[in-house]
């Protein structure tokens, strides 16, 4: 994938409550952050293990979702904002609707999540626990 088409962008955190994914509000349900991804910052960033590219999936009208994880906590929140970057009238809404944003635990995020985001929160659940086990050998 392109790394400039649109994509979801998974901040997560770990503590006490364990896994927590950021969630912005999008009208009356929560969602996960989207925009384009600099592609500049998006290799660095892989380069350096921190973006995780999740699996493609597929909405209900057809259409392909991509999503990229990164892990994140308040004070990353406008390094990976500048991630997200589009015109600056689309740009300013969606800083203020990041703004608004919290984290949540895991479990919340699968009920809160659209249900074909449920597919990337699995994934990246999975991949953070492989990663995990792997430091801990």
């Amino acid at each position: 994938m392109n790394l400039k088409e649109k994509a979801k962008l998974i901040i997560y955190r770990f503590r006490e409550r364990g896994l927590e994914i950021f969630l912005v509000p999008d009208e009356n349900q929560w969602t996960l952050p989207e925009g384009p991804l600099a592609e500049q910052t998006a290799q660095v960033m892989m380069q350096e293990d921190r973006l995780i590219e999740l699996d493609p999936v597929h909405k209900a009208d057809g259409e392909t979702e991509q999503a990229w994880a990164v892990e994140g906590d308040w004070h990353d929140i406008p390094s990976l904002k500048a991630m997200l970057y589009e015109d600056a009238v689309a740009l300013k809404e969606k800083l203020e609707t990041m703004e608004q944003g919290s984290f949540v635990a895991i479990k919340e995020a699968f009920k809160k999540a659209m249900p074909h985001q449920y597919q990337f929160l699995k994934e990246l659940k999975e991949v953070l626990l492989d990663r995990n086990l792997t430091k801990n050998m």
